[in-house]
């Protein structure tokens, strides 16, 4: 069984960003899509002072302009491929599994529109965790918890 921490769109709530990070307990990765990137620094950050240190994985975001992370990504987790890409040079839900189908995924995460999503689409599991920052759009900080496991995925809500 595979935990991996998705985070999107935290905007510099670092704050909440690690008390998401706490309220998910173990994981074995974690996944950051984009805005802020110096966030994605401190996530890696964070998760270096634990005993197993579990490595992350992230990509820019509209609002990361000077960065050297990827536009996308592929990791395999668990067993299972996984695209990674922010969302916001995508035309919609279906153009993003296509994507990750041309990519031989299984799994699409993308941030961007701060709404969480979690849905098959063409047979592939697109997840949007939401905002990771207490400050966007007024709502409720929030981050997703990806258990793999023998080809099967949960998706848990982490909200703050």
């Amino acid at each position: 069984m595979t935990r991996v921490g998705v985070f999107s769109d935290s905007h510099g709530d670092q704050k909440a960003l690690f008390q998401l990070l706490e309220n998910m307990g173990m994981m074995d990765a974690a996944c950051f899509l984009g805005d802020i990137a110096r966030d994605a620094d401190f996530l890696r950050d964070a998760l270096r002072v634990l005993p197993h240190q579990p490595p992350l994985y992230a990509v820019r975001g509209n609002n990361d302009f000077v960065t050297s992370l990827p536009e996308n990504l592929i990791v395999e987790l668990g067993g299972t491929r996984i695209w990674m890409e922010h969302g916001h040079r995508c035309a919609g839900e279906l153009a993003l599994a296509y994507r990750a189908m041309e990519n031989k995924a299984e799994i699409a995460l993308f941030g961007h529109s701060h709404v969480p999503f979690c849905q098959y689409v063409n047979g592939i599991l697109l997840l949007n965790p939401g905002s990771a920052g207490n400050y966007c759009r007024g709502g409720a900080a929030r981050a997703s918890l990806l258990t793999i496991n023998r080809g099967l995925f949960r998706v848990d809500d982490v909200t703050l």
